[in-house]
């Protein structure tokens, strides 16, 4: 992917835009601030959490094809991204202006990827599957990627992942600024390095991207 060209301008779909009026009640759990805050076992996260979860797929770049808008090379309208899935399975990835970029894709064949899609996003009955991806991000040794809704109590949609932050969790937005709101019941990119064996996992995160 060329980083000198850009996409064609679009109405971009803002992730967190519905997000922002949701409350929270702790009322059953007033020490929040004290430690890591549980969710009560009698509410069901589905119900607490009524956004959609972005799912992963992770794989290795096979091929990247570019298509641009009205085939005039002055801006991109999406690349088709190639994937071999872990299991052998053959996905393509769509990334257009709505997909955000954790890391710089580059079209070198063999690069290990991962790449979010929302759960209740339209998918076309053809194969193989062509997903379009929220978010984008190398598969690294090391580092662990996990992009989707954290509600009241940081904890991930998919009730896998709970975030403890400290002073030296990073926080910024999509473009890079610090981010000084709250990260309540927000869609987020989390980059970590470990976490504990309990479900949710819990992990103190090294930085914490906040989705527009």
């Amino acid at each position: 992917m060329d980083p000198s060209q850009r996409f064609c301008d679009t109405s971009r779909r803002q992730l967190n835009a519905s997000a922002d009026e949701i409350p929270c009640d702790y009322s059953q759990n007033p020490d929040i601030i004290t430690g890591t805050p549980r969710r009560s076992m009698v509410n069901n996260y589905r119900m607490m959490n009524p956004q959609s979860s972005l799912v992963p797929i992770y794989g290795t770049v096979v091929d990247v094809t570019t298509e641009y808008l009205n085939k005039e090379k002055n801006c991109v309208s999406y690349y088709d991204i190639n994937v071999l899935t872990e299991d052998n399975q053959e996905v393509h990835f769509i990334i257009d202006a709505n997909t955000y970029f954790v890391d710089c894709i580059t079209q070198q064949k063999g690069v290990k990827i991962v790449g979010f899609y929302d759960e209740l996003a339209p998918i076309p009955l053809i194969y193989p599957p062509r997903y379009p991806i929220k978010v984008i991000a190398l598969d690294l040794p090391g580092r662990f990627v996990n992009a989707n809704f954290f509600d009241c109590y940081l904890v991930s949609n998919d009730n896998q992942l709970q975030l403890v932050i400290s002073n030296n969790s990073y926080i910024i937005d999509e473009d890079g600024k610090p981010y000084c709101g709250n990260i309540s019941n927000k869609y987020m990119v989390v980059l970590y390095n470990q976490t504990t064996g309990d479900t949710p996992a819990i992990t103190t995160p090294n930085v914490i991207i906040v989705l527009h």
